[in-house]
């Protein structure tokens, strides 16, 4: 397809270039030519086609230039999309993970016992230097993820 568009140019500049001659056999059918018929008499020399947008130079490098730009802001408009996908893809997932650890922090500062399980698998309850631990380290996340 891409070929197609240069080959028509191309043919119609062959075409532009060369005299046309038209005339009337004796059938009265009208017969067109680059070449004159033998019989010079009736033929007729018509006038090249004139030269379109398509055989200037400067019109063919105008629609390249602009099939170029269309071409990169499309290519912008998919960049900015992609961007604005990730972007509230993020936001979903800040607002998720803030709601989790602001209700951590909360349950650790109710002041109920809590439980975690330690290395051997075993659960242990919350108390002290590990709550305090677990208490800084969740109010840490919060802050992170919710600002």
């Amino acid at each position: 397809m891409r070929f197609l568009v240069p080959l028509a140019l191309a043919l119609y500049c062959a075409v532009a270039a060369a005299q046309l001659y038209s005339w009337k056999d004796a059938d009265g059918k009208v017969h067109y030519s680059d070449e004159p018929p033998a019989d010079t008499t009736h033929a007729r020399k018509l006038a090249p086609p004139a030269a379109g947008a398509a055989a200037d130079p400067a019109a063919r490098r105008s629609l390249a230039a602009k099939e170029m730009e269309s071409r990169r802001k499309q290519k912008e408009a998919q960049e900015a999309a992609s961007k604005a996908e990730k972007d509230k893809a993020d936001a979903e997932e800040r607002r998720v993970e803030c709601a989790r650890a602001q209700g951590n922090l909360k349950a650790l500062e109710s002041g109920q016992t809590r439980f975690t399980i330690d290395a051997n698998g075993e659960r242990v309850g919350l108390d002290g230097e590990l709550r305090d631990a677990e208490l800084a380290k969740a109010r840490k996340a919060a802050d992170s993820w919710c600002n």
